[in-house]
């Protein structure tokens, strides 16, 4: 498979929460994994935006299921 890009994250958005997990390929056959869960007040928001930024994360995914 080719690899589109390099970092991505997808993002799982709850009520009051979102599970985000960065996938980053760096050269190796199996990527890397990092997961982590925010809670959705703007502090947390914040938070999630600068561990974006601090993986050079740039291209994400949202999915949601309800009206969030």
């Amino acid at each position: 498979m080719k690899v589109t890009y390099q970092t991505c994250c997808g993002v799982d958005v709850h009520k009051s929460f979102l599970v985000a997990t960065i996938v980053k390929t760096t050269g190796g056959i199996e990527p890397s994994y990092q997961k982590k869960r925010f809670s959705t007040f703007n502090n947390s928001i914040l938070e999630f935006k600068q561990w974006l930024l601090d993986n050079d994360c740039h291209n994400v995914c949202m999915e949601s299921t309800g009206k969030y």
